[in-house]
C-alpha cells in the first residue's frame, strides 16, 4: 500500500458528503480495515468485537440506512447473505464493496453505477494495491451506461425501470438517441461518450428535438419540464433525465416541519412548470443551521444546504422587495430570493418567492459550466 495515499473524498452529486462504513468481520481483517478507513475523511470502522457482541446481521441492518457506502472485509458469500433482505432499489441502496481479508481483491457488489461502487472499487483497489473486480457489462465492454452519463452531468433519473432497456440497447449496439434542448450540454455529453471510443460513438446519436423518422432502439430525453409528452409505444424504451440545476431559496419560521417545507417546495416547482427532480440544493440564512425541519427536508431530498449571513443576503436586491418583519427577526431584508440567487450564482430568478403559511420559496437556475 502507498505510504501516503491521497484521501478519497466521497461527495454526493450535489455536494453532500457521503458516509462510509467499514465492516471487518474477523480480527485478522481489522488491520486492513484501518488502512481502508485511512483513505476516507470520516469513516466509521465497526470493530470485530462489536460485530461479535451485537451480531453481524443486526449491525448491517443498523448501518444500512445511514451509509452511502459499506465496505465488507470478509468472504463475499457472507456479505451477500447479510445484505440480501435489505436490498430495495438501485436508487436507494448504498454502494457495497467486498474485500478479502488479505487485501488481494476489491469487489463491486451492489449499486455499481448509481451508488458509485464501481468507481469506489477502482480507487480503493489502486490505493491498497489490490485487483478491482467489476462485473457490469458496460464497464467490461468499455461502454458508457446511462447511469454514468446521468452522474457525470448531474442528471436525475426519473424512471428507473427504463435503465435496463437503455443499457440493453447500448450493449446491442444501438441506436440510442439522446435528446436535449440545451445544445451546450448536448455537445458536452457527446464529447463524454466519444471519450469511450469509436464503438461508443457509433451507438449514440444526439439531437435537440425528437426526429420524425423511425424510432431508435432506446431514447434518453433530458428536460427540466414537468410535462413531457412521450408516445405510448416509446415509453418502455424511453428514459427521462432531469438536469439538477435549480436552487430553492427557502425562508421559514422556527419549528416548521419537513413536510411543510416539502409542500412549499413542491408548489414552487409546480408553479414554475419544473420537475421536482431538478432540485440541486437549497439555500437559506445561516441562523437556520439548526432548523430541524429544514435539515430533515434536505436530507430526505438528498441535497446540500447553502447558508448565508444576513450581510451576504443584503448584498443582493430581492426582486419582490424587502420585508420589515424578516429584517427585524433575521437582520436580512429578504431570505428566499437572495439566497437562491447567491447559491445558484445567477443574475435573475426563474420563480419569484411564493409564500405559504410558514414557508417562503424562490427558485434560481445554476448556469451550465
Amino acid at each position: 500500500m502507498p505510504d501516503s495515499p491521497d484521501k478519497i473524498e466521497l461527495a454526493g452529486a450535489e455536494g453532500r458528503r457521503l458516509r462510509v462504513t467499514v465492516l471487518p468481520v474477523t480480527a485478522r481483517g481489522i488491520e486492513l480495515a484501518g488502512s481502508i478507513g485511512a483513505l476516507f475523511t470520516e469513516p466509521e470502522i465497526v470493530a470485530p468485537a462489536r460485530v461479535k457482541s451485537g451480531g453481524l446481521r443486526s449491525i448491517v441492518k443498523e448501518v444500512w440506512p445511514v451509509s452511502d457506502a459499506i465496505v465488507f472485509i470478509c468472504a463475499s458469500g457472507i456479505a451477500v447473505r447479510m445484505i440480501a433482505p435489505l436490498l430495495k432499489s438501485k436508487a436507494t441502496d448504498p454502494a457495497v464493496l467486498v474485500i478479502d481479508e488479505t487485501g488481494n481483491f476489491v469487489i463491486s457488489l451492489v449499486s455499481g453505477h448509481l451508488g458509485g461502487a464501481n468507481e469506489l472499487t477502482k480507487r480503493v483497489a489502486t490505493a491498497i494495491g489490490a485487483l478491482p473486480v467489476i462485473t457490469t457489462a458496460t464497464d467490461n465492454r468499455s461502454l458508457p451506461c446511462v447511469e454514468e452519463i446521468a452522474k457525470e452531468f448531474s442528471l436525475a433519473i426519473e424512471n428507473l425501470k427504463a435503465i435496463l432497456a437503455v443499457n440493453s440497447a447500448i450493449l446491442e449496439g444501438g441506436p440510442v438517441l439522446v435528446v436535449d434542448v440545451d445544445r451546450e450540454r448536448l455537445k458536452a455529453i457527446a464529447g463524454f461518450v466519444a471519450g469511450f471510443g469509436e464503438e461508443a460513438s457509433s451507438v449514440f446519436s444526439f439531437a435537440d428535438s425528437m426526429p420524425p423518422e423511425k424510432a431508435p432502439l432506446a431514447t434518453v430525453i433530458i428536460t427540466p419540464d414537468a410535462a413531457v409528452d412521450i408516445k405510448r409505444s416509446l415509453k418502455p424504451s424511453t428514459m427521462l433525465l432531469r438536469p439538477r440545476r435549480y436552487v430553492a431559496g427557502i425562508g421559514c419560521r422556527r419549528g416548521v416541519s419537513a413536510d411543510e417545507i416539502k409542500r412549499a417546495v413542491e408548489a414552487a416547482f409546480k408553479g414554475a412548470g419544473l420537475s421536482l427532480y431538478t432540485l440541486k440544493r437549497v439555500a437559506t440564512i445561516d441562523i437556520k443551521r439548526d432548523e430541524a425541519g429544514l435539515l430533515e427536508f434536505a436530507d430526505s431530498a438528498g441535497v446540500a444546504i447553502d447558508f448565508f449571513s444576513a450581510v451576504e443576503l443584503n448584498s443582493v436586491t430581492a426582486a419582490s422587495g424587502s420585508s420589515p418583519v424578516v429584517l427585524k427577526v433575521t437582520g436580512a431584508k429578504a431570505v428566499a430570493e437572495p439566497a437562491a440567487l447567491i447559491s445558484a450564482k445567477a443574475q435573475s430568478l426563474c420563480l419569484k418567492k411564493i409564500k405559504t403559511k410558514r414557508v417562503t420559496v424562490a427558485l434560481a437556475k445554476v448556469p451550465f459550466l
